[in-house]
């Protein structure tokens, strides 16, 4: 498979998991709206009852995106090692210092090992916000990952 053929593939996966997740945050805010209309219905809106409830929701939601992005993750995975990888990308670009990296930056790893050490960083941040930030102003992740990079991108952008 051609880098191009991969991004194209990536795209549609990503797009499939937006769709998934944008289904499931619907669903929540429905299950959401109607636990508090039945509370407020009972008068128990200000209720530890309600309280539990709406935390229940959250936690069935926050796992569904979880599995979502898990699935995503693992299809990429799979995608990514199917990818023919470019010409020896073994040295960093000029002025590019990877002792700042905070992961592991090992221009002898393959392709798929250094995108893994990177989306796992980025994966690791409890903020998605802040961790997109962060790679976007991540001069080693662009230069490690070369076209690899866009993918830990738009991977981090649907968590947003």
């Amino acid at each position: 498979m051609t880098q191009e053929e991969a991004e194209k593939a990536a795209g549609r996966l990503i797009k499939e998991a937006n769709r998934k997740s944008d289904v499931e945050r619907r669903a929540h805010e429905r299950e959401k709206h109607e636990a508090v209309c039945d509370a407020a219905a009972r008068r128990t809106a200000r209720s530890s009852i309600l309280a539990t409830i709406l935390e229940e929701l959250k936690t069935k939601f926050d796992d569904a995106i979880a599995e979502i992005q898990s699935e995503l993750d693992e299809k990429l995975d799979e995608l990514y090692a199917s990818v023919t990888e470019p010409e020896d990308p073994s040295d960093p670009g000029p002025g590019i210092d990877t002792g700042e990296a905070p992961y592991e930056v090992d221009y002898s790893l393959p392709m798929r090992e250094r995108y893994i050490a990177v989306r796992d960083y980025y994966l690791g941040y409890e903020d998605e916000e802040e961790a997109l930030s962060d790679l976007l102003q991540d001069e080693i992740a662009e230069d490690c990952l070369g076209a690899y990079y866009s993918y830990v991108q738009q991977l981090l952008m649907t968590m947003v």
